[in-house]
């Protein structure tokens, strides 16, 4: 007959065959996912998420990373995790993880949640880290679970605190309800008393200022995406097709330092140019297109982005030469308004001033810049003055599709207390430093 010690031995026994925890071998370092937080320490996400909470004070806020890549191509587009969830965790390489915080919560405050392993599928795509000490080592939380207790964990703590935080994103009525205002509708439909507040604002106004750290990456990304725009300018040859072209310049970004692209390059050339978002590769360089590249490599994940035009000859005809430096003193009237406290709104119309007096305005069909960060389009609210830190771009253009061209000179800015600072003053950027570069 059993005793009650070996029932419980037994149990346990069971238990954890049944669980998967008995003693596992773990894969080294560099090996399973998550592979750990990128680009920092996880000191650094949790030092954010403190700041979050500092903000929130109680309640519950949840927030989701981006769902798997769904495609049917042979070869599927590469995962990119959600700015606001990279941003607070450093958790680029798992797809459908949710971050869970809890300001009030006497001890625990923080929660990681992955979805479950799937030991079958593992062996076709990726090896994943099962839950333990390991797996919180590499994350920075000292509580990571499984995305099947979402709902469970968010109930109780809604219970406790009475208050559900939206963070966001704001999506437009035509767009799919984001994943934690469905969770939150779930919750208050069955916990009486709970409420929501959107504070949606507030990761916005958090990233928009830079950290030293992101700025440090920002600058790699810009060195690396110099050497290719330079490349690009100083080896195209007409009777090169765009996409011929593309290659090298994305060859000078890898050679430059750069881990990856900030966003598909846009190589245009003649009349493709005169197409805002052009994602051709076919077109074929003639002796008097002038070329358009706008273009940018990542470092660490952070973005910037640039974009240049230049002849193909190497010299600018008198007509390209007049609409170019049009271009470029809409961008320097926009630039000399730039500083903190300014309003987006005022360079737009700085540079649209520009146009109109020279009569083309009507082929400037598109905004000014935008924010850069972690995001090529990163978040921050233009409405409001910008702050000291951001970092933005002035883009201005003109878009000609019956003369078969279009112009476009982007520049990175980051914004200070008194002005702004040219990061991508590396990349050829006159009519003197373009042809010098092409000088063969």
């Amino acid at each position: 007959m059993l005793d009650r010690r070996s029932i419980i031995a037994g149990g346990t026994a069971s238990l954890l065959c049944a669980t998967g925890l008995r003693a596992q071998v773990l894969p080294p370092q560099g090996f399973a996912t998550p592979s750990g937080t990128v680009p920092f320490a996880p000191e650094v996400f949790r030092e954010r998420r403190r700041r979050v909470m500092e903000a929130l004070k109680d309640g519950v806020a949840v927030v989701h990373g981006a769902g798997p890549v769904e495609s049917s191509a042979a070869v599927a587009p590469p995962f990119v995790q959600d700015g606001d969830f990279a941003w607070l965790t450093g958790i680029v390489d798992e797809p459908d993880a949710v971050l869970v915080m809890a300001p009030a919560e006497r001890t625990i405050r923080e929660w990681l949640l992955l979805p479950s392993r799937d030991v079958e599928s593992e062996r076709w795509e990726v090896e994943r880290l099962p839950l333990g000490t390991e797996l919180e080592r590499r994350t920075g939380f000292a509580r990571v679970s499984r995305t099947g207790g979402l709902g469970s964990l968010v109930t109780t703590l809604a219970e406790r605190s009475k208050t559900l935080h939206f963070l966001g994103p704001i999506v437009s009525a035509s767009a799919p309800v984001p994943k934690a205002l469905e969770l939150y509708g779930r919750v208050m439909q069955r916990v009486p008393g709970v409420s929501m507040k959107d504070d949606s604002a507030l990761l916005p106004s958090l990233r928009i200022v830079k950290e030293a750290r992101e700025l440090e990456l920002m600058r790699k990304a810009m060195a690396a995406t110099a050497r290719g725009h330079i490349a690009a300018m100083k080896q195209v040859r007409p009777g090169m097709t765009e996409r011929q072209l593309k290659a090298i310049l994305e060859e000078g970004f890898r050679a430059g330092g750069g881990e990856g692209l900030a966003y598909d390059s846009i190589v245009a050339t003649g009349r493709n140019a005169a197409s805002l978002h052009y994602t051709g590769g076919s077109g074929v360089i003639g002796e008097k297109d002038l070329i358009l590249i706008d273009a940018a490599a990542s470092v660490g994940g952070y973005a910037c982005d640039v974009t240049r035009t230049f002849p193909a000859s190497g010299r600018f005809t008198d007509e390209q030469r007049a609409s170019y430096e049009l271009v470029l003193a809409a961008q320097a009237a926009a630039v000399a308004r730039l500083k903190a406290g300014v309003y987006y709104e005022d360079l737009v119309e700085a540079a649209k001033d520009v146009f109109r007096k020279a009569g083309r305005v009507d082929d400037f069909t598109h905004g000014l810049g935008h924010l850069v960060g972690l995001d090529v389009h990163d978040v921050g609210d233009m409405s409001k003055p910008l702050p000291a830190g951001a970092v933005i771009t002035v883009e201005p253009g003109l878009y000609v599709q019956s003369a078969n061209y279009g112009i476009r000179i982007e520049d990175l800015y980051l914004i200070t207390p008194t002005g702004s600072q040219r990061l991508s003053e590396g990349v050829p950027r006159s009519i003197a430093e373009i042809e010098a570069a092409m000088a063969r």
